[in-house]
This record gives C-alpha cells, sequence and structure tokens, in this order.
C-alpha cells in the first residue's frame, strides 16, 4: 500500500482525532490573535515621547525646581505646592473663627491660638491669591495653546507663552528687590502655573513640570506593576508572554519619563539653594533667561524647525515601510519552511510557527510606531512636506486597512501582514 492510502485510511479509521486536531488548531489560533490583538493595546497605552520632548520637559522641571526653592528662601512661602496652599487656607480660616466666634477660654488646647485674628486673616489672604495667581497662569496658558498635549510646530503659541513665563519670573525678580514680597509671590506662582499647564499630558503619560506629587505616586505605581509582571513569570517558572512583554515595555517607556522629570525637577531644587546662598534674589533671573531664550528660539525658527521636524517624521515613515517589507518577506518565507517542515515533525512545525508569529508581532509594533507618527503628521495645520505627503497617505491608508482586517487585494508590504497574521 502507498504512502498517501495508509494516510486516508489512517483518516478514515480515526476522524474523531483529525477534528480534534484541527479544532485544537483553530482554538490556538484564535488564542494567538487575541493576545496579539491585547498586546498591541497595551503598547499603545503609552508612547514614549520624542527626545526633544523629554528634554525640554527636564529643562522646565528644573527650572520650576528653581523658582520654587527660591520663592522658600526669598520670600518665605510656596508658589507651586497647590496642596500645602489649600491646606494653609483651611488651617488658617479654622483660626479666622476660632477668633471670632469663640469665647474667652475656649480651644484652649489649639495650636492656632498662639496667632492673632489679623494673623490668621492675613495668612488666608496669602494663601488664596497665591492658588488663584497659579489658576490665573493656567488659565493665561489655556488662552494660547488650546491643546492638552504638547505638539510642537503646530499653530499653539508656545513661545508666547515661554516668553510670558519668562515676563513674569523677571518681574517676580524686580518685585524681591523692591521688597514687594506678595506681588513677587504672585507673580512667581502665576508662571508656576503657566508652565504648568503648557505640556500636563503627551499620550498617557501626565506630567506635571512644577511639581511632583504626581509624577512620585505614577513612579511607584509604575514600577509596582512592572516588579509584578516580572515576579509573575518568575514563580510561575515560565517565559513572559507577549502580552506581559508589551505592558512591560509600555511601563518602563513612562518610567523613563517620569523618573526624568524628578530628577530635574531635584537637580532644579539643589541648584536654586545654590544660586539664592550666592545670588539671593537674582535666583529667578535664571529661570526667566531659560523660559525667554527657548520662547524667542522657537517664536524666530518655529517654521524651519517644523519642516526639519516633518521631515525627520516623514524619513523614519519610509524606513519603518521598508522594515516592515523586509519582516513580512522574511515571515512568509518563515511560513513556507515551517509548512515543509510539519509534514516530517509537528515539533518543527510549531517552532516555525512561533517564529512568525514573533516576526509578525514586531512588523505590528512597527506600524503602530507608524500610525503615532503619521497622527502626529496630520494633527499639524496641513501644510505637510511635499515630498513626504503622498508616501505619508499611503502608509496611513495602509495601517487602516491593516487595522479594519479588511478582504481587499492588494500586493502592499502592509496588506501582507495583515494576510500572514490571519
Amino acid at each position: 500500500m502507498s504512502p498517501r492510502s495508509q494516510r486516508m485510511a489512517a483518516r478514515a479509521v480515526h476522524p474523531q482525532q483529525e477534528f480534534d486536531s484541527s479544532s485544537s488548531s483553530s482554538e490556538d489560533s484564535a488564542t494567538d490573535s487575541s493576545d496579539a490583538e491585547a498586546a498591541k493595546k497595551a503598547r499603545a497605552s503609552f508612547a514614549r515621547p520624542a527626545d526633544w520632548m523629554i528634554i525640554l520637559g527636564a529643562v522646565l522641571a528644573a527650572c520650576a525646581g528653581i523658582v520654587n526653592v527660591g520663592a522658600l528662601l526669598e520670600l518665605r512661602t510656596v508658589v507651586s505646592h497647590m496642596t500645602g496652599l489649600t491646606t494653609n487656607l483651611g488651617l488658617r480660616l479654622e483660626g479666622v473663627r476660632i477668633g471670632m466666634f469663640s469665647a474667652d477660654g475656649d480651644h484652649v488646647n489649639s495650636i492656632l491660638t498662639g496667632d492673632s485674628l489679623h494673623g490668621h486673616a492675613g495668612l488666608a489672604r496669602e494663601a488664596m491669591l497665591l492658588i488663584l495667581c497659579f489658576i490665573f497662569g493656567a488659565f493665561l496658558c489655556g488662552l494660547v495653546i488650546p491643546k492638552n498635549a504638547l505638539h510642537f510646530g503646530g499653530k499653539s503659541f508656545y513661545g508666547v507663552a515661554l516668553i510670558g513665563t519668562s515676563i513674569l519670573c523677571t518681574l517676580c525678580t524686580v518685585f524681591s528687590f523692591s521688597h514687594l514680597r506678595m506681588p513677587a509671590a504672585c507673580s512667581a506662582a502665576c508662571a508656576s502655573g503657566m508652565q504648568n499647564a503648557m505640556c500636563t499630558m503627551h499620550l498617557g503619560a501626565v506630567v506635571r513640570t512644577t511639581h511632583v506629587t504626581g509624577t512620585a505616586t505614577d513612579i511607584g505605581s509604575t514600577l509596582g506593576r512592572a516588579t509584578m509582571i516580572v515576579l509573575r513569570a518568575a514563580c510561575e517558572r515560565r517565559r513572559r508572554s507577549n502580552l506581559e512583554n508589551a505592558e512591560l515595555e509600555a511601563d518602563l517607556n513612562k518610567l523613563t519619563v517620569l523618573v526624568t522629570i524628578f530628577t530635574f525637577f531635584f537637580v532644579g531644587c539643589f541648584l536654586g539653594a545654590l544660586t539664592h546662598s550666592h545670588l539671593g534674589a537674582w535666583t529667578f533671573v535664571v529661570p526667566a533667561i531659560a523660559t525667554g531664550l527657548m520662547g524667542v528660539l522657537y517664536t524666530c525658527f518655529r517654521t524651519k524647525m517644523k519642516q526639519q521636524i516633518k521631515r525627520m517624521q516623514v524619513r523614519r515613515l519610509e524606513a519603518e515601510i521598508e522594515e516592515v517589507t523586509d519582516i513580512v518577506q522574511r515571515a512568509r518565507s518563515g511560513s513556507q519552511h515551517s509548512t515543509a517542515a510539519a509534514v516530517g515533525s509537528s515539533s518543527h512545525g510549531r517552532a516555525g510557527a512561533e517564529d512568525v508569529d514573533g516576526q509578525v508581532e514586531h512588523a505590528l509594533e512597527v506600524l503602530q510606531d507608524m500610525q503615532a507618527t503619521i497622527q502626529d503628521i496630520y494633527d499639524d495645520d496641513g501644510d505637510n512636506i511635499t515630498n513626504g505627503k503622498r508616501g505619508t497617505r499611503s502608509g496611513r491608508d495602509e495601517c487602516d486597512s491593516v487595522a479594519s482586517g479588511g478582504t481587499g487585494q492588494s500586493s502592499s508590504p502592509l496588506r501582507r501582514v495583515g494576510s500572514t497574521r490571519a
């Protein structure tokens, strides 16, 4: 009997085993597809900002640290710590209530009785005024920067906001030398609010550059999640799944941004104390020069910088398309080899399938980066680079086709990614 006849006879004798094997293969394929989709969503939950964005945030955080320490040493108050100011406001209002409505002899054990009614009222007014100035600074920033995410080179007037921050820091210096304590503190608080609102969120990462309470909280929670992923896989003595690797990658990228902001705020606080030890009120000139210089450079060279950034984005997009094409070609070749090997050995077939899944997973990661790049380009005012416009549109259409899982015929490499994954 020929080998072909033997295989046909075996299928006839064991039809249920053949059906079970087919069903198991379909279930495994569906599970792999679901895991890949979950991993893609996990990676999309946070996209690491460009290096220049991280540098800009770090410089602003250092400037905020200098302003905060300078105000604490020179003006005897904090200007960006809204939690502390709000706490002080509530505390002082209780002191006012004790002074106004409590009879003599009441509340003898309260520490608030150490200050007079006028003292509590004055400190409450100062706290309220600083809170309002901080909010007003954020309000002014919102007037000129409508978006809540940093988008360099767009219609938003980041140069105006940076120059405004510089002017307010300069006014703080002038008022400090004029011994006008509250006008100086209000100018610093307004500058802090304006800077803090300048870049509050970028693709899922909340970034506050003038205080680090939320940043420290995010560092702790993100580090805890990443540690749990590693420990869970280690305790179960297994390799991390694609979803776990995607979640770990997103957490590590987020930690990079948060730790950078936290570190530079700390460095700014040290530099602020060091500068005040030698220069006194001139400390506020340092952040004024830094923010003013960035604002002037942005305002004067905005168009050139925007065009350069777009050229870089288009070149990156073209390189990623080439990378996807190469990955898909290698995946197709690997799929053919694994199919041939599966006839002789099921273990080789599984290894080949895992290799193909890994290559396609990498291709999907590159597609995610391409989508982020395309979003940055198309979120601008429509002034696209002529040479890269056609390629960008083509890349975006192909990405949408892969994401929608369409069945239209296409010979493009991105379409073949979807077909190979399916």
